[in-house]
């Protein structure tokens, strides 16, 4: 007669190793989700400008658009 125990252990044993198969790659999951989004955030001290700036004159190096506050089209008609 087969023992129930043994067939009821065999399954525990194997749910158990699939349930840690499957947590242990999700937290890995969430931690290369969370390196990369460090590794995003940390560009941003990276490359974001400091100063921004504004138009002193009529120049070639001026970009368009930064002489808008420049203009008054209700004073200068």
């Amino acid at each position: 007669m087969p023992d129930p125990m043994k067939d009821l252990n065999a399954f525990q044993a194997a749910w158990f190793q699939a349930w840690t198969t499957a947590s242990r790659q999700s937290l890995e999951m969430w931690k290369h989700l969370f390196e990369a989004q460090h590794r995003m955030l940390h560009q941003v001290s990276k490359y974001h400008r400091d100063h921004v700036e504004i138009a002193t004159g009529a120049s070639f190096t001026d970009k368009y658009g930064k002489r808008a506050h420049d203009i008054d089209p209700e004073r200068d008609v």
